[in-house]
């Protein structure tokens, strides 16, 4: 069986937002973005609209260019953890991270086993590198 084809990553436009749990649980999200917790208090909303926190007045709200992104189908997560990953991949939808390949990254994964891996976009060269 021949291996999966290789994740391509593209550079993400988004912001970051640190603010209150609870501020964040009923943030009223931008059409059309994606949001990724990465703490509780934490989050990463992918799309060129800013968001607003109003739960929390002292948010901090910023653009945030720093992660690039690939879309991976469930049979590419399973490629890669099967090959790359040294951890249990957990069952989604839920954020997964560690080491992948050996380079930091985040796995948002999908309730249909399909993914969004994140890496910083300074590691992006090299995990494609070291996935393909």
């Amino acid at each position: 069986m021949p291996a999966c084809e290789p994740p391509r990553f593209e550079g993400l436009v988004g912001w970051r937002i640190i603010a209150d749990r609870s501020a964040l649980d009923t943030a009223p999200w931008p059409a059309g973005s994606h949001v990724v917790r990465i703490s509780p208090d934490d989050a990463f909303v992918i799309g060129a609209a800013e968001p607003g926190v109003p739960g929390d007045e002292h948010a901090i709200v910023t653009p945030e260019l720093g992660f690039a992104g690939a879309a991976v189908s469930a049979e590419q997560v399973a490629d890669i953890a099967l090959h790359h990953i040294e951890w249990k991949l957990p069952a989604g939808p839920c954020v997964a991270q560690g080491q992948i390949a050996g380079v930091p990254s985040k796995l948002v994964l999908h309730a249909d086993g399909s993914a969004l891996l994140l890496v910083a976009c300074a590691a992006r060269h090299e995990l494609e590198d070291r996935l393909g």
